[in-house]
Order: C-alpha cells, then sequence, then structure tokens
C-alpha cells in the first residue's frame, strides 16, 4: 500500500513538474514574440557611438541578436533582495525584461529591455 502511495506521489509531482516547466516555456516564447520587435528598435536606439562617430554600425549590432530570452528582474541591477525600500526593486526582481545578446565584432553586449517601463540598460561584456 506504501508503495503505490508512494508512486502516485511521485507522478502528482512530476505531473506538477512538467506543467509547470510547459506553462513557463509558452509564456517566455509569447513574451519574447510579442515584444521582440520593440525591445530590438530600444536598443538600436540606445547603443552607443563608435569610434568613427556614425551610429550606423551600433545599429546593425541589435539587427539579429544571438539570443533572446524573457527572465523576470534585471540581474545586472545591483539591488540587494531584502532592500525591498530602494526605487530599483521592482526592476531588479519583479518586472519582466528581455535580454538580448549580441556576439559581433568580437565583443559581447548584453540589453536588458524593460518591458513595463518600455526603457533598456545595455551593458559590454
Amino acid at each position: 500500500m506504501r508503495t503505490i502511495l508512494l508512486g502516485l506521489v511521485v507522478l502528482a509531482g512530476a505531473k506538477v513538474w512538467f506543467q509547470d516547466r510547459a506553462y513557463r516555456a509558452a509564456m517566455s516564447e509569447a513574451v519574447v514574440e510579442a515584444y521582440r520587435e520593440r525591445a530590438i528598435e530600444v536598443c538600436r536606439r540606445n547603443a552607443p557611438k563608435r569610434a568613427t562617430g556614425t551610429r550606423d554600425e551600433a545599429p546593425a549590432q541589435w539587427a539579429a541578436p544571438s539570443q533572446i530570452e524573457a527572465v523576470i528582474g534585471n540581474p545586472d541591477i545591483d539591488v540587494a533582495i531584502w532592500d525591498t525600500q530602494n526605487p530599483l526593486w521592482s526592476q531588479r526582481y519583479r518586472d519582466p525584461h528581455l535580454i538580448l545578446t549580441s556576439s559581433a565584432g568580437g565583443r559581447s553586449a548584453r540589453c536588458a529591455y524593460d518591458v513595463h517601463e518600455g526603457g533598456a540598460k545595455l551593458s559590454l561584456r
């Protein structure tokens, strides 16, 4: 009897885990598809000027990012989880972001587009 009960508990746990993974994957894909063009445009606009002084090369880096993923919170913002009074806390831990990664020109660049506020933050790696 214990074996049957343990088997049912394992099956129920596996079902909940699978449904959660499927839901998160579908929602992530929907958010990426809904905000992809807007995120690319904002990252293009915020791209820094190159040494040549033209902005033609910078937007080309974001024309086709190598990877786009939807995450909750921007990991590039340095705020402690217990510092809930910090004005950047919701951007760090609550707001949805699209993280665009591009590795054009030998440099890896990352653009975090905030879906809630419509702004982007660029960082070079």
